[in-house]
């Protein structure tokens, strides 16, 4: 645990390659993340969801496609050795936009979807209430 809380092990410029067993795990990570994604696009223009529901699945199919699209580049980076992509710090950037992109769909899904449908509900009791045209 030692390495990890030293600032030279996450920010060397090359530094040594993943065991294989985490390479591994972590390609497999990153195109599971990315094909996900890919079906959850898919998914939604196939099926006839809710208009949030329908939103909320492409939020989020598009948070897997793009996150894992970047892990894969990070991980192609870091097999490479390339100096300033492959250094241990990118995985914490990563990592840092991942979650923060989860928050923003989880308040979308939590707080926004609520407050819409609400809001909808209140102006469909209002809009019965007015006249209309009649054709």
């Amino acid at each position: 645990m030692s390495p990890l809380l030293r600032l030279s092990y996450w920010f060397q410029l090359q530094p040594p390659t993943f065991v294989p067993w985490a390479g591994r795990f972590i390609v497999i990570l990153f195109t599971a993340m990315t094909v996900v994604g890919i079906l959850a696009k898919i998914v939604v223009v196939k099926r006839n969801y809710e208009k949030f529901t329908r939103r909320a699945v492409e939020r989020a199919g598009s948070l897997l496609l793009v996150m894992g699209l970047l892990g894969l580049l990070l991980f192609f980076f870091s097999f490479e050795h390339v100096p300033l992509f492959s250094m241990r710090a990118m995985y914490l950037f990563w990592l840092i936009g991942f979650l923060a992109w989860i928050w923003m769909l989880y308040r979308y899904i939590k707080v926004e979807i609520p407050a819409k449908l609400a809001m909808k509900a209140e102006r469909e009791r209002l809009n019965k209430w007015l006249p209309h045209s009649s054709k």
